[in-house]
């Protein structure tokens, strides 16, 4: 069953990648009307005016934004979420859904956030709902309708709400339910993981100019190869086991490359970069729950406009 994002006004905070990123695939697959998406951006006001020019979406100040916005897109750096809750919660709604698309950040500490800076409103919190907030882990592939996302809900949404962040997501790729538990892991892995692959196209077509081939010629052998294991991934019964094992003909030029990896530690480099990831996601924010809870308090001397 649909929710129909498409009807919903859908607020942005923040402007970075990951931001165009759902907003191109979104408006590119029909899940969301551009004239409902609002945008808004600490800085750079040429920032906003590119995604208004490019996609067809508003930029805003944060209370125009935020004025009867059904979802909102917490898209700010870690180290800025605290801020832009504080500013964020004085205009929207505790109706609206909050996703967020920061690594590090729990669904607990943001609906903490939220309810703090709602209790100090001239409005106040009384009869209020609590804060319904999902978190979600996707990554630039979004730009092409190829995202890998994990997602967890918190425990105030409803079916509804896991209706609306399955379907944004998966309209920019693959969206997985998980635990929150996972979430940190999910970072790791897949969230990081398209600049492991970069850094692997890059490695490779660098080696492939030192076997002797120019530059351009190496790096498209290295994509169209990277393309064509993919798609054998995707569309294959084997497991990656076993297609490997397929190229490896004993003696032969894939097992002397193989040997070079194995005797060079790549699978335990691997292995590393995802857990020091995964590691990281966690400090990030283990660092946010120790911070001084007064970020609300230092909202009277910010312009809305300026929250990110």
């Amino acid at each position: 069953m649909t929710t129909h994002l498409r009807d919903r006004k859908i607020a942005f905070i923040g402007a970075g990648s990951i931001a165009e990123a759902l907003i191109k695939g979104m408006c590119s697959t029909g899940v969301a009307k551009a004239e409902r998406i609002y945008v808004v951006n600490r800085s750079r006001r040429e920032r906003l005016e590119f995604l208004a020019r490019t996609y067809g979406v508003h930029g805003a100040a944060l209370d125009h934004a935020l004025d009867g916005a059904d979802v909102v897109v917490l898209c700010p750096k870690p180290a800025d979420m605290a801020q832009a809750l504080a500013d964020s919660a004085r205009f929207s709604s505790p109706d609206a859904l909050y996703v967020s698309v920061a690594a590090g950040c729990s669904i607990g500490w943001i609906e903490g956030a939220l309810a703090r800076v709602w209790r100090g409103l001239p409005r106040g919190a009384e009869g209020a709902a609590p804060p319904r907030v999902a978190r979600t882990m996707p990554n630039t592939s979004c730009a092409v309708l190829e995202s890998a996302t994990g997602y967890a809900m918190g425990q105030n949404c409803t079916w509804q709400d896991t209706e609306m962040v399955h379907e944004m997501f998966g309209a920019v790729g693959t969206a997985y339910a998980l635990d929150e538990e996972q979430m940190n892991a999910v970072t790791g892995l897949s969230g990081s993981g398209p600049a492991y692959v970069y850094y692997l196209v890059e490695s490779l077509t660098q080696a492939g100019v030192a076997a002797g081939l120019d530059e351009d010629t190496a790096a498209a052998l290295v994509v169209q190869t990277l393309v064509g294991a993919a798609a054998m991934l995707r569309f294959s019964a084997q497991s990656p086991t076993v297609l490997r094992e397929r190229v490896t003909s004993p003696g032969g030029t894939t097992m002397a490359g193989i040997g070079a990896l194995q005797e060079l530690g790549f699978a335990d480099s691997v292995r590393e970069a995802v857990l020091r990831a995964t590691r990281r996601a966690q400090e990030m924010g283990d660092e946010l729950s120790r911070a001084p809870r007064d970020a609300h308090d230092a909202h009277d001397t910010q312009d809305p406009q300026d929250a990110r």
